[in-house]
């Protein structure tokens, strides 16, 4: 009895045990699998407080091209210099055996600039896997991508003239720099600039040609960006100017570049011409203090869908928006505090996707061909100050539905203003002003050479919502 008793508690002692470190171990739960990631210098110092990035391969090959791809998941190192990352097997591996995944430490210098090692492979479902990572740290003057060595500069009372080393690719401005040369870095090999406090101005053609060019971080203090300083910088994608107190951006300054999305500073006033002119932009939204869009300044941006314009704009330039196939939507935002606006010739001229167009309250005058060959648009919204439509202001060589006066004030009409009288439904002005709208273009007939349509509708706005309450149909102009 007494051996029994002593067989039993040893055979439950062994049951505990064995529970234990099962419970201990998760590398044997089927469901998940662990990998421990150990974080160290080169001399095998543990490194607390660092952030370790899982990415799997599609992820993975993002990462390697912009650093700013946001990870799987993330874990931060304990004392012990480690991580360990738990993948439940349904979650990640979805009824495969394995995966690749990796694993990142990123040493950022600054937003522009870093050194980042990886470790990782094949991890298998419900397995345990370690690996290690050490990181290399050099001092930046060391490091043969990245310089802020003033050795390595061609520097002269703060004027930033070109590289010493042309094979540099990173690049950290060191305070010093008040100016940089025009052409200073043309056709460099520079891939990652950061641009230093304390620089003013970036002269012409600066970068302009330097294809590997895929980040640039812009200083508070940068108050000029000159002519063609970054044109034909294919692999630069994005830029953001919300933090630099800049008013104007040089003619061609971002032409022909790759961007796709651009932040613009508050304080930006006036973008000269060509500045955008066949880039990649989807969605463009302008500060509310910009007064000036240049000259063809987006010009041919097929990728164009929408932009949103301040509504104290001064000047929208010849050709501005011309040939943006793919622009669907023009707003405005802000409220309006001074007129005389120019809307100048052909400035959405091309726009063949454009159904609707607002323009911004503070428009005072269409020039000539404004909406020519704009062939799906089919209403025109003209604010409340316009005085002035010049000649074919507002034709499209297409069929338009409506357009619509907000003014009390009758603009005057150059030749052929208005479309054709066989290419418009109906126009719609404020309550109250149909007869002054009707006496002012008496001479419509004579101006579109008699055109043998003999009526047009006129309808009479109800207030500011503009909602139709009562239609004029009238016998207009019979010859």
């Amino acid at each position: 009895m007494d051996m029994f008793k002593f067989l039993s508690f040893i055979l439950l002692g062994m049951c505990l045990l064995f529970g234990g470190c099962k419970k201990e171990n998760p590398s044997v739960n089927s469901d998940s699998s662990i990998v421990e990631i150990t974080v160290c210098t080169s001399k095998g110092e543990l490194l607390e407080n660092q952030v370790v990035r899982m990415y799997d391969e599609a992820t993975y090959e993002a990462f390697k091209e912009n650093h700013t791809t946001k990870a799987l998941c993330e874990l931060t190192t304990d004392k012990s210099g480690k991580v360990s990352f738990i993948l439940e097997n349904k979650k990640w591996f979805s009824g495969v055996s394995s995966r690749e995944f990796m694993f990142v430490v990123l040493d950022a210098i600054d937003a522009g600039n870093y050194n980042w090692w990886s470790r990782g492979g094949t991890i298998t479902a419900g397995k345990k896997h370690s690996f290690r990572i050490e990181i290399d740290r050099k001092n930046i003057a060391e490091n043969p991508g990245l310089s802020t060595d003033e050795s390595k500069l061609v520097l002269e009372d703060g004027v930033l003239k070109g590289l010493k080393d042309p094979s540099l690719t990173r690049l950290v401005l060191p305070a010093s720099v008040k100016s940089i040369a025009p052409g200073a870095f043309w056709e460099s090999k520079i891939e990652s600039l950061v641009l230093n406090e304390g620089l003013e101005s970036i002269g012409l053609q600066a970068f302009a040609k330097s294809q590997k060019l895929t980040s640039v971080t812009f200083p508070s203090s940068l108050k000029r960006i000159g002519e063609h300083a970054f044109e034909d910088c294919s692999a630069l994608t994005e830029i953001n100017l919300s933090k630099v107190n800049l008013e104007e951006i040089g003619s061609s300054a971002f032409r022909d570049t790759g961007l796709k999305k651009v932040t613009f500073p508050a304080s930006l006033k006036k973008i000269a011409p060509q500045a955008f002119l066949n880039t990649q932009l989807v969605n463009v939204i302008f500060p509310e203090e910009l007064q000036e869009i240049g000259n063809e300044a987006f010009r041919e941006i097929a990728t164009l869908k929408t932009i949103t314009l301040p509504n104290n704009l001064r000047k929208i330039g010849y050709r501005a928006f011309y040939a943006c196939t793919h622009l669907e939507e023009v707003n405005y935002v802000g409220q309006v505090t001074v007129a005389g606006g120019i809307l100048e010739s052909s400035a959405f001229e091309g726009c063949e996707s454009l159904t609707k167009i607002i323009l911004p309250q503070s428009i005072s005058e269409l020039q000539e061909g404004v909406f020519m060959e704009c062939s799906k648009l089919k209403e025109i919204i003209l604010p409340k100050y316009v005085r002035r439509i010049k000649d074919y202001g507002l034709r499209t060589n297409y069929k338009l539905d409506r357009i619509r006066f907000e003014g009390d004030e009758v603009p005057e009409i150059g030749n052929y203003s208005l479309p054709f009288l066989e290419s418009i439904t109906e126009i719609m002005v404020p309550k109250g002003k149909l007869s002054l709208y009707k006496a002012k273009y008496q001479d419509y007939q004579s101006i579109y050479y008699r055109n043998p349509l003999t009526s047009v509708i006129y309808k009479e706005t109800a207030c500011t919502d503009y909602l139709c309450r009562k239609v004029y149909a009238l016998l207009f102009f019979s010859l």
